[in-house]
């Protein structure tokens, strides 16, 4: 019943529809008819492509961070009184609140794989369409986990030791960090070890290569610079998983019941 829930209210969320969905459509049409794209052969097609579904691909999950720290925001007393004196209990609370970012994920990663494919197949004059879908989606959903694990993760924390007023600045913590090293994909030589110690950088990388179907480079725009492991970049996203979910556990048995209008702002 709580999954089931959790479910409706993020698909409902208009604002998850608008700037996960038809915001990022935005860019993906910019990006294909308007940013001075000229289709050069099926190769650079498809990697140009790639790059672009990766970027927005990931920029779109970001926003589940944002669903879910408002969400945990206005239900702390709820969630506190529930944990305490109903039946609910973590795991419970756990397989409904996954279930409901896996949904947001499938659709969201769905929908941008479809437009990506339509819309630069329409300017190409050619398919181009993913060499692994099943990949692209399995990248999104673990995305979504990623961006849901963080944002419940710093919103209990500053809900618990410091002030909600910080929460328009936390609901947006995912989609910042989303697009400051999704940017530095395409632009920047990142270290190495940061490419593989951050689960951004990784979910782009994974998402590009689950559309080309070709290992990712240092920079993605850049064939000369070196190839990235997907060992590497598989694990860490596996690894930064299930060490984000395990604190998340441990801290929202004790989110405290702080009023809501302690975030307002004059």
């Amino acid at each position: 019943m709580i999954a089931l829930y959790y479910a409706k209210s993020v698909i409902r969320n208009r604002s998850l529809f608008f700037w996960g969905i038809a915001f990022m459509g935005f860019w993906l049409f910019m990006g294909a008819f308007l940013f001075g794209y000229v289709p050069s052969g099926y190769t650079f097609d498809l990697d140009y492509t790639s790059t672009w579904f990766s970027i927005i691909a990931l920029f779109s999950i970001s926003t589940i961070g944002t669903t879910v720290a408002y969400s945990l925001y206005y239900a702390n007393s709820s969630l506190n009184f529930a944990f305490r004196f109903t039946g609910l209990g973590i795991r419970d609370f756990m397989i409904s609140i996954i279930s409901a970012v896996i949904t947001a994920s499938f659709l969201l990663g769905s929908i941008m794989l479809a437009l990506s494919a339509a819309l630069f197949s329409i300017r190409s004059g050619r398919l181009v369409l993913p060499a692994m879908p099943y990949y692209s989606i399995l990248a999104s959903i673990s995305g979504g986990i990623i961006m849901f694990s963080i944002s419940g993760c710093m919103t209990v924390i500053v809900n618990n030791f410091f002030t909600l007023k910080n929460i328009n600045f936390l609901s947006l913590f995912t989609t910042i960090l989303s697009y400051i090293f999704g940017f530095s994909q395409i632009s920047v030589a990142l270290p190495v070890w940061m490419i593989y110690g951050n689960p951004f950088s990784e979910i782009v990388d994974l998402l590009y290569f689950s559309y080309s179907g070709a290992d990712p480079h240092q920079v993605l725009t850049n064939s000369s610079s070196p190839f990235l492991s997907l060992t590497y970049l598989s694990a860490g996203l596996i690894l930064w998983i299930g060490f984000l979910c395990v604190i998340f556990i441990s801290l929202i048995p004790g989110l405290r019941p702080v009023p809501v209008e302690e975030a307002r702002q004059i």
